[in-house]
This record gives structure tokens, sequence and C-alpha cells, in this order.
């Protein structure tokens, strides 16, 4: 091989190391990282380059990173997103499936083409225009705001319906109104009432 050849490779070769995250500041415009590359090799603020519409915090005990040299120049490094999968990884997919998690196991799971998986250890919250209209937890579910219903509300497998249902102001149901419709006693003679 000779000499220019080398060089050349060597020069490519020295683009992109693999490094070791030290720390990392997501407190910016731009998540950076503290990492080590080669021994006694420490940069710190590398900004670390990450897809629009995505952004995560990876735990840094133990993340790693790929490290491009921009346009050659060592003292020019870009960080590509880190992982860890020390600390979290969600694995066994099947193809075409994909996944978003985080490092205690929640996650947003497309699961086999047919079904949006969502897995939260507390609490779902879903916001429009920054204000709460869905919260799931294991309690329950609370709507705020109108609730519209196009067919039948059926408790499935072993839930029974026996709980209660309560309205502030009415309860309609068929058209007539619990709370002001009138009840005639079976009582001869009784006069008809408004429920109590």
């Amino acid at each position: 091989m000779s000499r220019s050849v080398r060089d050349l490779y060597m020069s490519l070769r020295g683009l992109f190391t693999r490094a070791v995250v030290q720390d990392l500041d997501d407190s910016g415009g731009n998540q950076t990282v503290t990492l080590t590359s080669h021994y006694g090799r420490t940069r710190s603020k590398v900004p670390v380059h990450q897809p629009f519409g995505f952004s995560s915090h990876v735990p840094h005990d133990g993340a790693v990173t790929a490290v491009v040299a921009a346009g050659g120049d060592h003292s020019d490094p870009i960080a590509l997103p880190p992982s860890n999968p020390s600390a979290a990884r969600m694995g066994n997919l099947a193809e075409g499936e994909a996944v978003l998690y985080d490092a205690v196991g929640q996650k947003l799971y497309l699961k086999d083409g047919r079904i949006v998986q969502v897995d939260a250890v507390e609490q779902l919250d879903v916001r429009i225009a920054g204000k709460s209209v869905l919260t799931v937890d294991k309690d329950g579910v609370a709507v705020v705001g109108t609730l519209t219903v196009s067919k039948d509300i059926v408790a499935r497998g072993d839930v029974t319906a026996d709980g209660t249902v309560t309205g502030k102001e009415d309860v309609v149901g068929n058209g007539i109104s619990l709370h002001d419709h009138t009840h005639t006693s079976a009582a001869a003679g009784s006069p008809t009432s408004p429920p109590k």
C-alpha cells in the first residue's frame, strides 16, 4: 500500500470514533455532552445532533455515542444521539414494529401494524392547548369537556356495570329526563309526583 493511500485510509478511519458519555447537559438550546473517546482524551460541550421532532435525555452512566469530526477537523466534533443499552432497551420487536421508550419501561409501541399500545407507570395525560382533557390512572379515567359516545357503553369481560351514574344537572335517556319527568304511584287515587 502506498503512503498516500495509507494516509487517506487513516484520515477516513479517524473521522468516526466511539466515545463514552461522561455527562450530558440538556438545559440549553442545544444538548451537549462531555465524552471520552480515547484514554486521556475528554471533550466537553460537544453538540448532540438529534432528529427534528425527537428529543431524549439518555441516562449518561453507561451511555455511548459515535462522534464525527466535522470536515475532518477533530477540534469540531459532533456527537450522534447517545444510546444506553445497560439502562433500558426495548428489543425483540417484529419486523416493521417501532417503539418509543424511556429508562423506566414506559412506552408507545406501534405493534404488529394493527395496535398502538401505551404503557405508563402511573398516569397517561392528554393535553390540548396546554390543558389536560383526558387523564388515565389506576383509579380510572377523567375527561374534561363534553363526552360524545356514538354507540352503547358496555361492560366487558369480568367488569360489572353496577356502579353509579351521576349527572350534576340531569340524566336523559331516550328523550326522558330523570330530573323533570313525573311518576304515578301504584296505589289507587295517589297523585302524580316528580321524582325525589
